[in-house]
Order: C-alpha cells, then structure tokens, then sequence
C-alpha cells in the first residue's frame, strides 16, 4: 500500500509545464516524445519493420524504438529516409532512440558501436541512446557496465547522442552510476505494465528524475508463445472495461494510458496497420489516480522478461532468431 500512495504522489509531482505538447521534459532539458513505436521483434522477420515505421510515422508516431541486438536498424533507417523524403516530418520532429551492442563491455567500444548504428539508420546523431543492460549477457571480456558509461558520456559530448540512458537497470546498479558519475541517466527502459507494475523502481527512478521507458507495456495481455504462464486478468478484465466504456476508448487504450499517466513512456508494438493507429489514439484523455490504481491492483509480479533466468534467456534469443 505504501509503495502504491507514494508513486500516485510521484504522478502528481511530476510536471511537463515546459515540455513541448505529447512530450516529457527529461532531466536533461530535452523534450521526449510521450509513446514510443516499437520494433522488438523476430530477426528472420526484418523485411516488415520497414512499411511498419512508416506507417507508424504517417499515423502520428514521432518516436521510434530500435537496438543494435534487434538487427533491424537499416529498415528503420530506411524507413525514416521515406517519410522525410516525402516531406511528411524533418529530422528534427523525430526521436529515435537506440541501443548499444550487446558485445561491447568497455568504454573504448561505445564510439565504434553507435557509429555502426548510425551508418545503418542513416542519421548523423541519434536523440537518445542507451546501455541495454548492465547484465555481461555474452560473456564478453572486461565486461563493466560503468566503463562503458564513460564510453556514454563520451559520444553525448560529441553530440552524436543527444540523451543517454539505461535500460534492464534496477536500483543498486544505479546507484553505483550515480556515485561514480557526474552525469544521471536521463531514461531506463524497463518492463512495466499491468500484470508487472514494478511500482517501486518506476517510484525510485522517478524520484530521481530519471524517465522511465514501459517495454512489454501489456505484459501477459498478450500471448508470449516462448513461456509458460497463463495470467488470470485479461482484456476483458470489468477494470479495463469500465473505464474503456467511460473515456469511448478500446481496453489496450486504456492500458497504454494509464502507463502514460503513471509517468511512463510507454512502447507499443504491433505491425497491424490498424493497431498501430490504434496505440497512437491515446493522447486525448486521462485516467484519474483511483484509476490508476484500480489497474495496480492487477499486478501479479509476473515478468515477461527476466534475464536473469537463464533457461529463458535461451528460449528468448530461439524465439526471436537472436
């Protein structure tokens, strides 16, 4: 109970008063993008990001979500080519946010990582780039998260990032950045939802004004065909409805928006042309805070993705061709 008052208070704390329309102001003076698009998805499957971004970006998307381990950074590249070439955004209406290599673990291999990226995505700087996480997951050598934050702050001052960031980071491993560090990550991407509310390090970061990215933002509301765990809440869940019904909105609408007004930025992913229209329709209403947390009284701690298990780690990377 206490977790839950404290973070409703950190929603009401948190101001967007000189953040641009649909963005959080980041505690490095930059505007983000509310909702991101997300890309995750199989490696053998890449052909279909492409026409995805852009019609993520012709249905009002600004921020587009990519990594180095997703292999799909040329499409998104590509993809971002069009819409410009088409005078349908600049360079400037969009954030695109990417990840560092998996299999570089010093700060000497950040610069060569994101040029790579760079080279793939056609760009000249990225708005935001992140440690995907602090975990040594290929056991490469002289793996050591905060050497590579050096290797952060190195390409953000030569501006070819313009926010950096964490993602997988909980706690403890911030704060061994924070002591260690003159700069405070701007963002952490991190699993949250309503079968996995994480209150309390979505709490901790916010009270530290450190952003948080919600990945999975529907958690085991949507089938995960690579683990075994059947949740008892659903779509049709009478929370989800009753407030659907209310605002004239779909229940995943509903879930996206609470994510948002609990200080989130959430990342929907889907390629359904009509869904990715549908995920973007969220920016007209809020949720109250008895809402808000009607919807954490869902919670069943049940992570989509826990890395620190290795059997499903291997299911993981099987799955998605990683």
């Amino acid at each position: 109970m206490l977790c839950i008052l404290v973070h409703i208070l950190v929603i009401v704390s948190v101001t967007t008063a000189d953040a641009l329309p649909n963005t959080k102001l980041l505690n490095d003076g930059k505007s983000i993008p509310i909702v991101a698009y997300g890309t995750f998805g199989k490696t053998n499957e890449v052909e279909i990001i492409k026409p995805a971004v852009i019609n993520a970006i012709e249905a009002g998307y600004r921020h587009i979500d990519t990594a180095a381990v997703y292999q799909n950074e040329e499409q998104v590249g590509e993809a971002i080519v069009d819409v410009m070439s088409r005078g349908i955004v600049t360079r400037e209406d969009l954030w695109i946010t990417t990840k560092l290599s998996l299999d570089v673990g010093t700060r000497e291999g950040v610069l060569p990582s994101l040029q790579t990226s760079l080279k793939k995505l056609k760009l000249d700087y990225v708005d935001l780039y992140l440690i995907h996480s602090p975990m040594n997951l290929l056991n490469v050598q002289e793996y050591d998260y905060l050497n590579v934050w050096k290797g952060m702050e190195d390409i953000k001052k030569l501006n070819l990032a313009r926010s950096i960031g964490i993602s997988n980071f909980n706690s403890t491993e911030i704060n061994r950045i924070l002591a260690n560090s003159k700069t405070v990550p701007s963002v952490n991407q991190i699993e949250v939802n309503p079968i996995y509310t994480n209150l309390d390090l979505v709490a901790y970061c916010q009270s530290l004004n450190i952003t948080v990215m919600a990945y999975a933002p529907f958690g085991f509301l949507v089938p995960r065909p690579y683990l075994n765990y059947t949740t008892s809440v659903t779509f049709e869940d009478s929370v989800y409805k009753r407030i659907a019904h209310k605002y004239g909105k779909t229940t995943s609408q509903v879930v996206l928006r609470y994510l948002i007004d609990r200080g989130t930025v959430p990342i929907p992913r889907s390629t359904n042309t009509k869904r990715i229209k549908l995920h973007f329709g969220i920016l007209d209403f809020n949720l109250t805070p008895n809402e808000i947390y009607s919807i954490n009284e869902l919670n069943e701690d049940a992570k989509v993705y826990n890395f620190q298990d290795e059997s499903f780690f291997a299911a993981l990377s099987e799955y998605y061709g990683m």
